[in-house]
């Protein structure tokens, strides 16, 4: 580490260590780039605006689930997911329209309307996982 960084720098770097390791697990046990976890870590922990998170989270989300895909093709071979390739393409098709409109108004929203709109996705997110 260069001599630039103080010791509340190191603490944060320590912690966006720690936060992503934790994150990755989590992420990894439900399948997901561990978006819904890291979130309010960059919003709340590491004080980012809200557009700055969701643009960085979902580059970071991008960068795992690709890197993960390999892995995760071992247990799971691609011949089992091919049987049901209408379902993934109607998904993606959906997901890839869903993120455009929402990219769209993430962009145009208040930043205030921003952070009450992802604190309800969060909440029904977690409701919706509850057993």
């Amino acid at each position: 580490m260069s001599d630039t960084v103080d010791s509340l720098g190191r603490r944060k770097l320590a912690s966006a260590f720690a936060g992503g390791g934790i994150i990755g697990v989590l992420g990894g046990l439900i399948g997901l780039g561990g978006a819904e976890f890291r979130l309010p870590l960059l919003i709340g922990w590491f004080n980012f605006a809200a557009l700055e998170a969701v643009i960085l989270n979902k580059a970071m989300s991008l960068v795992v689930v690709a890197t993960a895909l390999p892995f995760r093709a071992a247990t799971v071979p691609f011949s089992a997911i091919a049987d049901h390739w209408y379902i993934v393409v109607n998904l993606l098709a959906g997901s890839l329209a869903g993120a455009w409109v929402g990219a769209a108004w993430a962009t145009r929203l208040r930043s205030e309307t921003l952070y009450k709109v992802m604190a309800i996705l969060l909440v029904a997110i977690a409701i919706v996982m509850m057993p």
